[in-house]
């Protein structure tokens, strides 16, 4: 063998040996290399693809693989992306999500450099990296900014409802105990009788809103158990009708109950029992004297719905938008200046998701509101 054979064989030698260890190289490689097209199809993919997606190599070649692999929520910011790259950026990239062979997604990140006017590689070359793990860590952290965020305004509606709404009552009442008691000292007693009923109503109101407030807390806390039972509507409505109707009566509100009998649904008491009660008693509140408040159910395919409509002033639309959202701390006063914290609502709205439920509102300004709520059949 000549010194010219020997040289030839030794290049080849040396070229095939520097491919295999190219080979080696990127088949080791944490990211994917790519070849793409301008219309998007891939001419080469490197071996690391099998390990972050599933596929081997030639399954993802020769095709679109935006058309044929990418999430179609991400397919316009993929092609604006390559498009970027050919002709405006020549290096740029995008993030998005490729299906796995398993079925599942993987969210990917692509640098890019445009290498098609190169004789020797004709292609726009991608760097591709495997961000999954990232993206994961990125909404953990969201979730736990928008907990913290709500566990915010929960503290901050606590405070208002504990430096305002519950001061107030407990206020009024020392005031008129002071009354009652220079009453008394001054041998005065006509008036005695009058300041009790109102120190009965605010420690009324006191204690109703130390409920909610008490049952809220728990339930942030996750520290309300869910124990659902079979709860005939019917009987439910009655009983909490019964427990109102000293708050109708003074208005002179007509409180009905047009549930039928024969209505049961798998719920918790406890908290069904507040449902009703704390929608009626706005009922009752936004209801002006001689009105009336009803309540009523049917069963609807898959669900029960329940309602609870009233004869009252209604609620504006912009004020509707603020129903059951903890951070618009809306509330207002009834028709006679009863006071609320808007607590009663979230809690409803709550308890009702735990169920599986939903609650929304349907009123007209000066003619009246009607809550309605769903309970899946199980």
């Amino acid at each position: 063998m000549n010194n010219q054979t020997e040289t030839g064989a030794a290049k080849k030698k040396l070229s095939l040996d520097c491919e295999e260890q190219f080979e080696q190289l990127i088949s080791n490689f944490f990211d994917i290399l790519v070849l793409i097209d301008e219309a998007g199809y891939q001419h080469y993919v490197s071996s690391s693809c099998e390990k972050i997606l599933g596929y081997k190599p030639e399954e993802l070649m020769g095709v679109s693989v935006i058309d044929n692999f990418i999430h179609p929520e991400d397919h316009e910011k993929t092609r604006e992306g390559l498009w970027n790259i050919i002709h405006h950026a020549k290096n740029g990239g995008t993030q998005y999500r490729h299906r796995h062979k398993d079925g599942g997604w993987v969210h990917l990140e692509a640098f890019g450099t445009n290498q098609l006017d190169n004789p020797n590689v004709q292609s726009v070359v991608l760097n591709v990296r495997d961000i999954t793990e990232r993206k994961k860590t990125e909404q953990e952290l969201l979730e736990s900014r928008n907990q913290l965020r709500e566990l915010n305004a929960t503290k901050d509606r606590f405070f208002s409802i504990i430096g305002h709404d519950l001061k107030n009552p407990i206020n009024n009442i020392l005031g008129l105990s002071d009354l009652m008691l220079a009453e008394i000292k001054a041998g005065e007693y006509e008036e005695v009788e009058k300041y009790t009923t109102m120190i009965h109503h605010s420690s009324k109101k006191t204690i109703d809103l130390l409920s909610n407030l008490l049952t809220w807390a728990r339930s942030q806390t996750g520290k309300i158990s869910f124990k659902p039972a079979r709860v005939n509507l019917k009987s439910l409505a009655d009983d909490t009708i019964d427990f109102l109707s000293d708050n109708a009566a003074r208005k002179s509100i007509s409180l009905e109950s047009k549930i039928h009998g024969n209505i049961d649904i798998k719920a918790d008491p406890v908290m069904m029992e507040l449902i009703i009660r704390n929608l009626l008693s706005n009922g009752i509140k936004f209801t002006p004297i001689g009105g009336t408040v009803t309540i009523g159910a049917r069963d609807e395919r898959d669900l029960t719905r329940v309602f609870v409509e009233d004869t009252g002033v209604g609620i504006p639309e912009e004020d509707r938008k603020k129903l059951f959202r903890l951070e618009y701390n809306y509330s207002t006063k009834g028709t006679q200046k009863e006071a609320g914290t808007g607590l009663g609502l979230l809690l409803c709205k709550e308890f009702i998701g735990l169920h599986g439920g939903e609650i929304w509102v349907d009123s007209i300004v000066g003619e009246g509101s009607t809550f309605s709520f769903t309970i899946p059949k199980q």
